[in-house]
């Protein structure tokens, strides 16, 4: 899943350099084939590299952005999945503790319900982070 993230992160960089090279190539293109005077040609290519650079601005604080929010998500989910593990740490020290008290039978049926505990635990940890996903994804 984290590679798949790479990939797509990596796409939409390359798909960004891509928009602002060739706009900027396009860009010159057409105004050095337009029939201007060198003052007026001089002027239009300044005007046309300060809009290129305010884009460029505009795009490098959208990526920052974007990093700040994935930082913030992870800091998020981990917060979560720590909380989460400590619980189910706490469960199994008490059930642990519970077993060495009982008779081999009750024990089975501690590990039984420690078992399922776990597991309903780890499904909702899943969910949890499925659902923080889908929100930082928005």
């Amino acid at each position: 899943m984290e590679e798949n993230k790479k990939a797509e992160t990596r796409e939409t960089k390359d798909f960004l350099t891509g928009v602002i090279i060739g706009s900027v190539i396009g860009s010159l293109a057409a105004l050095l084939f337009a029939p201007k005077s060198g003052k007026d040609l001089r002027t239009e290519i300044q005007s046309k590299a300060n809009f290129a650079l305010d884009k460029s601005d505009q795009v490098k604080n959208i990526v920052i952005q974007k990093g700040h929010d994935v930082r913030e998500f992870a800091n998020d989910a981990k917060e979560k999945l720590t909380k989460a593990v400590q619980e189910q740490t706490n469960f199994l020290v008490g059930a642990v503790q519970s077993m060495t008290k009982k008779s081999g039978d009750e024990a089975i049926e501690v590990l039984e319900d420690a078992k399922q505990t776990i597991e309903e635990l780890s499904n909702e940890i899943d969910e949890k982070l499925a659902a923080l996903k889908n929100k930082g994804d928005e």
